[in-house]
């Protein structure tokens, strides 16, 4: 084929995967506009509405490693929360703001701080577990080096002033060893998109203590075999934070909100810390009322 027949191929490719995106939007933000969600802070239609336009343009004119959809998913959490739940909102690694600018959006609908930590000099050297990820979903294997994924901070708040709301906004530079230590505030729901896997343990040794009870811990990196078994990891749950493993939502290949050649995927997963199981509805064991609907299997 001709270089022309293969950019018209591409392009063609690329329409049919937004208009994938624009027709699944409302199936995947279904929870976001329940109308239950946000009633608590007083965030309704309209409101919900312009953080969707605002989230998609920062998206755009913002480099991120994250999309608007990651972003809205946590922003459903956030406004699912009860309003006198304490806590702010914390994210570790923000490189260039685009994140950090979509979720100051939804903090401050919310009357929340956003606590975020960064070194804004790039990644630390990896150890040698960490200089290459196996993503068995992507098929792919993710390298890493010093100082990759480097922004200054002068840039991400920029980015946050142009695009989010910054008065909510408090940075706390450096690695994450050297400034978790000092964080002493309760946390409502905590996002990492920390690349490596040492990183992620500093992060939940010292962030997991500080979540509340029902709180959420968003992670970017879940295709990542390395960071996600580290949620099922009980030896090390256990050393740590003296504490089961809680399992990982979406571990391995994402929660689904970006199609894909197998289905919709992502990067993001999260789990909850101490969930009450009592509120969960309970399944007979004859299947009824599983997920998987039996009448679809033929059965009676």
């Amino acid at each position: 084929m001709t270089d022309t027949t293969d950019r018209a191929i591409e392009t063609l490719y690329r329409i049919y995967t937004m208009g994938l995106v624009v027709l699944a939007t409302p199936i995947i933000l279904t929870d976001y506009f329940k109308p239950e969600t946000g009633a608590e802070y007083g965030v309704g239609l309209p409101t919900k509405l312009r953080l969707v336009w605002q989230m998609a343009r920062n998206n755009g004119r913002i480099p991120t490693g994250s999309t608007f959809l990651e972003h809205l998913t946590i922003a459903t959490k956030i406004l699912e929360l009860p309003a006198d739940t304490e806590g702010s909102i914390v994210e570790c690694g923000c490189y260039k703001g685009g994140s950090t600018a979509n979720l100051s959006l939804v903090a401050s609908a919310c009357g929340r701080q956003l606590d975020v930590f960064d070194s804004f000099e790039g990644m630390p050297e990896p150890s040698e577990r960490d200089e290459a990820h196996v993503l068995v979903e992507s098929e792919q294997v993710h390298t890493y080096s010093e100082n990759s994924w480097r922004a200054s901070l002068e840039e991400a708040q920029a980015n946050v002033a142009a695009y989010g709301d910054p008065s909510v906004c408090t940075f706390h530079r450096g690695y994450f060893e050297e400034t978790l230590p000092e964080f002493e505030a309760d946390c409502a729901l905590v996002f990492l998109d920390v690349g490596l896997r040492d990183s992620a343990e500093t992060c939940i040794e010292h962030l997991w203590p500080a979540l509340v009870d029902g709180g959420y811990l968003f992670t970017h990196d879940v295709k990542h075999i390395e960071i996600s078994s580290l949620f099922f990891d009980a030896d090390w749950w256990r050393r740590h934070l003296d504490t089961e493993p809680p399992g990982l939502i979406g571990a391995g290949s994402g929660l689904g909100l970006h199609p894909d050649s197998n289905g919709f995927t992502s990067l993001l997963g999260y789990t909850v810390k101490n969930l009450e199981e009592s509120a969960f509805e309970r399944v007979a064991e004859t299947g009824a009322g599983n997920c998987v609907d039996v009448s679809l299997r033929g059965q009676k």
